[in-house]
């Protein structure tokens, strides 16, 4: 069988790119013919040093980011076709496919309400026609005021335009309006030959044109800058402003203005009708199957992560109280809460009875949360804690297998009605610490739950007086806090990378997908 997995973040190398390379693995070591794509050639050989994976015999197959509707006529050369990317809507058209799910966030999650609202109610009318040039991926929804309007770019950016016959110039104004400085735009055809190269400047906006090329065919463009974070609770990874853009010369009625000035009207986060395309939709956990259940109507199958226990043993234990996660400040990503941990600990080093006791604070840390990773330091000033900012994996191991309580906070204060996909969707730092004989201290929430079992082989709370009140029983328990280290050490092992190959081969069965393995 020719097989496919399908992942556009497989660049970032993170946890759900684990994921989905290790079932491109499976699929290989069970004789089949596997190409795993994505966008950027990172080199096989680094991806799969990078997320610990064997992936011999496996091709990764790097295909131009054209859009869902050309990843579509990609996934039709495949007997089977996995989509493992987050958020995606792509139509696959293989004999098999399968969607991975990491959560089914809305996809208006990011939008004002008012913005909402208008989409549901003008929407419908918009979308009735559509605009002589496309925003294709990598935009941001429209913003600005009455007088002007504009979106921005990220560091990768696609616009389609139609064909003609004759010359097509292509009129806008750019700006970078809120910027630390400018930054040059580059225009490039789908063959990559460079059409224009363009400064966008902070202070205003200025007009520019693009003159492309006479063809009869649509074309697609690909638009490429360096990218800034405004900060402020603001996440999102800006390259430049785009205001007024237009093809000159064309003619537009009043549903094509409305569109071009907001697109974002485009949207229709109620079509899940790209969901026919697949027979089955596999979630990464309990708590995300019971939201696709609820947001997308539909069933699937649990497909857990596979966890390196087998690299992760228990070492010599001392008082340690570890915390992984990448730091992220609120509103800038999926916040760790490492924050609110420093200072639930200063209090419990105040409230005395945790002599030699520390806490250490692991994760990665982008420039832009530096911030962050300043207002952390600033709390643990004084207190028995050290952070550790983007330490090497051998670190990390060390302090998994001489750390002897994890805690883990995601999700604490928040609302999951509201926000279900700011908690732990899983919780692979809790499985790894598990593993390595950390007693788990963890939030009462989402996919902690499906981990940790209460006072068998660790603890949840709901509230820092709880946190407080397990981890000074397990401190002045030692052998307690060994017994219960070495049931979490065994419960670890029902996520390992061999239950992963039978559950998927147990989906596999259900699908009806021959010759899967056994």
């Amino acid at each position: 069988m020719k097989a496919a997995v399908y992942n556009r973040f497989l660049h970032s190398m993170g946890g759900g790119e684990r994921h989905s390379s290790m079932l491109a693995q499976v699929l290989a070591e069970d004789g089949h013919e596997v190409d795993l794509i994505g966008h950027e050639d990172v080199g096989k050989d680094v991806l799969a040093d990078h997320l610990g994976l064997d992936l011999a015999k496996v091709a990764l197959r790097v295909v131009s980011d054209r859009g869902e509707t050309d990843l579509a006529r990609v996934s039709s050369e495949y007997d089977l076709f996995v989509n493992a990317s987050y958020m995606s809507r792509i139509k696959a058209r293989a004999a098999h496919s399968l969607y991975l799910c990491w959560f089914p966030t809305p996809f208006d999650h990011d939008m004002a309400a008012w913005r909402r609202r208008l989409v549901r109610l003008a929407g419908p009318y918009v979308r009735q026609v559509r605009p002589d040039i496309g925003y294709g991926l990598g935009w941001f929804p429209p913003e600005g005021g009455r007088r002007r309007s504009w979106a921005w770019t990220s560091d990768r950016s696609l616009l389609q335009v139609p064909g003609s016959e004759g010359e097509r110039v292509l009129t806008f104004d750019l700006g970078r309006p809120g910027a630390p400085g400018p930054a040059e735009l580059t225009f490039r055809d789908e063959d990559g030959r460079e059409l224009a190269r363009l400064v966008a400047q902070p202070d205003r906006f200025r007009g520019h044109e693009v003159r492309l090329p006479a063809s009869p065919q649509p074309a697609e463009l690909v638009l490429r800058s360096e990218t800034f974070r405004p900060g402020g609770g603001d996440d999102r990874d800006l390259g430049v402003a785009v205001s007024r853009l237009r093809m000159a010369g064309s003619q537009r009625d009043l549903r094509q203005r409305v569109a071009e000035r907001f697109p974002w009207l485009l949207r229709d986060p109620t079509d899940l009708s790209f969901l026919d395309h697949y027979q089955v939709v596999m979630a990464n956990s309990e708590y995300t199957r019971s939201w696709i259940k609820r947001l997308w109507g539909v069933d699937s199958e649990v497909l857990f992560p596979p966890i390196r226990v087998h690299e992760l043993q228990p070492g010599t234990k001392d008082r340690k109280i570890l915390t992984v996660g990448r730091f992220f400040a609120p509103g800038l990503g999926h916040n760790k809460k490492q924050l609110e941990q420093v200072q639930a600990f200063g209090q419990m080093v105040r409230n005395g009875g945790l002599d030699s006791w520390t806490l250490h604070v692991v994760g990665g840390c982008e420039p832009s949360q530096r911030p962050y990773l300043a207002a952390l330091r600033e709390a643990a000033a004084g207190l028995p804690v050290e952070i550790h900012p983007n330490a090497p994996r051998a670190k990390v191991d060390e302090l998994f297998a001489t750390s002897s309580i994890f805690w883990a906070a995601t999700g604490l204060g928040e609302d999951p009605e509201q926000q279900p996909w700011v908690f732990e969707h899983f919780g692979m730092t809790t499985v790894e610490a598990m593993a390595a004989g950390c007693v788990p201290v963890v939030i009462d929430q989402a996919g902690q739950r499906e981990i940790v079992r209460q006072g068998v082989d660790g603890y949840r709370w709901s509230t820092l007086e709880e946190l407080e009140a397990r981890t000074r029983e397990l401190a002045a328990d030692p052998d307690h806090c060994r017994r219960l280290g070495a049931a979490a050490v065994e419960r670890a092992q029902a996520f390992s990378e061999d239950a992963f190959r039978r559950r998927w081969h147990e989906i596999a069965t259900r699908a009806g997908l021959a010759g899967t393995g056994s």
